[in-house]
């Protein structure tokens, strides 16, 4: 017999034993007297067995009951695992997403930690209304944003603007940049959070408004609404031209590592207009006055500076930046791109790295581009060509530039001085080239140049220097060139070019070339 009925026999000998005094087992509605003989008992305990092995049989076969203690103790262990994984599950799915809308409402925004003098930023909102999170700007198929939900705050109003305005890209605002590490915010978050936390009206100058403003109001609730509004320098209310500009001069500060710079110090300063720090130079100029609220609710109907259909107001907009030899270093960002007004930017003799942003064509007033003595990389921007106004071109001495001098460049029909030398250009001379009438000085020296001298430079007729020296320009001299009236300064040596006649420069003050006379014999140049 089985386990079962081996331990049914012990329990009944063991009965016989102690005379009779343990009860056997029996039917369900029996109960044995320990009074009953042994054969008696032992009748009834083997027809309760054969029962009850039949009844195991029948369960073992349904597999519904365990037969057992020891495997009553291994459904009940396996059912307090089950349970304990649900509930371990259940609170793991919890903290996951209660982390996750924490993480989407502060983590990702890179704010810092909002305080009570933080919560309104220029919106209106009373102490009452929540912290300041992350603006709801979904991704769209199109420009990268939704204007289905449109941010009511300052930090959301700026982001959302800058990206539909294509100043700044969608994931300069997320926590991917610098590979990842959202330890270190972008400069475009950190412009962002600086104009939203930091950037507040000084005192003397915020106490001066609001008793200019207490004084035209007449209840309280506007008085504190006032107050409200007076701590912060910019708000949704202010011209979004005006808000771009000083968003966009806080993040090329923070893209050029600004905290290095030798006039870092007195830049970013809270309430002090950005065209009275150093380096900066503004004109009153005439603007659209629709506001930041206004632009987001039409994004792509937002008015150009010179259209005069629409109402306008005047302020003080950047026109220069002269920041040179001041410790400037990281790269340009593509919002220092986005100031409509600049006529000269001179940044060189730094450390700026990288390439020269494509979109540098929204330039259209620049009239000059200095950025030679830099660590620049990667070759000359073809979008350089469609700035018309460009009088002065100045990309020398940044050995890792390199490539050919884009066609673009002969559409620079203003141009003045092209001034490329100590470079890593290759190539000939663009023949569109020759349409730069207005051309005065001309410096390719010390760069990877190749062929010929093109017979049209003898058409510059205003150029005044001259400067080919130190690269591989071969053959003939042409003779086009000893009829430029105002050349002053030639310069062809360290070249494979051939001889000139001592007497066709005559009115050059500096002429470094292979020469001789007419004779035949060689004559210092």
């Amino acid at each position: 017999m089985d386990r079962n009925n081996d331990f049914s026999r012990t329990r009944v000998d063991s009965g016989s034993e102690e005379d009779g005094k343990q009860g056997a087992f029996a039917d369900d509605d029996s109960i044995v007297s320990s009074n009953v003989t042994n054969d008696e008992a032992q009748t009834l305990t083997r027809g309760g067995l054969d029962r009850m092995e039949s009844d195991s049989d029948e369960n073992k076969k349904a597999g519904i009951m365990p037969r057992d203690r020891r495997e009553w103790c291994i459904v009940i262990f396996a059912l307090l695992l089950i349970v304990g994984a649900a509930a371990g599950t259940g609170v793991g799915l919890g903290f996951y997403f209660m982390n996750k809308g924490s993480n989407n409402n502060t983590s990702n925004t890179g704010y810092p930690p909002t305080t009570k003098d933080d919560k309104d930023n220029g919106t209106g909102n009373d102490d009452s209304k929540s912290d300041v999170s992350e603006p709801e700007i979904a991704p769209d198929a199109d420009d990268g944003i939704s204007t289905t939900s449109l941010p009511t705050d300052f930090a959301g109003s700026v982001e959302y603007h800058m990206i539909a305005q294509d100043i700044s890209e969608l994931a300069s605002f997320v926590d991917i940049a610098d590979n990842g590490n959202s330890t270190a915010p972008s400069p475009q978050q950190r412009a962002r959070d600086w104009l939203v936390f930091n950037d507040k009206i000084p005192e003397n100058l915020a106490d001066e408004q609001d008793e200019q403003k207490q004084s035209t109001n007449g209840t309280d609730d506007l008085v504190t609404y006032s107050n409200n509004l007076s701590s912060i320098y910019l708000d949704v209310n202010t011209p979004a031209y005006r808000v771009a500009q000083r968003f966009a001069l806080a993040v090329f500060y923070f893209a050029t590592k600004g905290e290095k710079w030798d006039a870092g110090s007195q830049w970013l300063q809270p309430g002090l207009n950005e065209c009275d720090y150093p380096g900066i130079r503004c004109e009153e100029v005439t603007i659209p006055s629709i506001s930041l609220a206004e632009a987001l609710q039409n994004p792509d109907d937002l008015p150009r500076h010179s259209d005069g259909t629409v109402d306008t107001t005047t302020e003080r907009m950047i026109v220069e930046i002269n920041l040179p030899e001041s410790n400037l270093g990281g790269k340009l960002p593509n919002e220092l791109m986005t100031f409509p007004f600049l006529k000269r930017l001179g940044l060189w003799s730094n450390q700026i790295e990288g390439q020269i942003p494509v979109n540098i064509a929204r330039l259209q007033n620049l009239e000059s581009l200095l950025l030679d003595d830099n660590n620049f990389t990667g070759e000359i921007a073809a979008g350089i060509g469609s700035l018309k106004n460009l009088k002065m071109l100045s990309l020398g001495f940044n050995p890792n530039m390199g490539g050919k001098i884009p066609n673009g460049i002969g559409n620079l029909s203003n141009l003045q001085a092209l001034l490329l030398p100590n470079m890593s250009l290759r190539g000939g001379l663009p023949s569109s080239m020759r349409n730069l009438e207005k051309l005065e000085s001309l410096e390719l020296q010390s760069n990877d140049l190749r062929g010929g001298l093109p017979e049209w430079l003898g058409f510059l007729t205003n150029l005044e220097k001259l400067d080919l020296s130190g690269n591989g320009f071969n053959g003939e001299i042409p003779e086009a060139l000893s009829k430029l009236s105002n050349l002053r300064e030639l310069e062809l040596q360290d070249n494979d070019l051939g001889t000139i006649p001592c007497s066709a420069f005559e009115k050059v003050a500096i002429l470094s070339a292979n020469c001789k006379s007419s004779d035949g014999t060689s004559c210092d140049c």
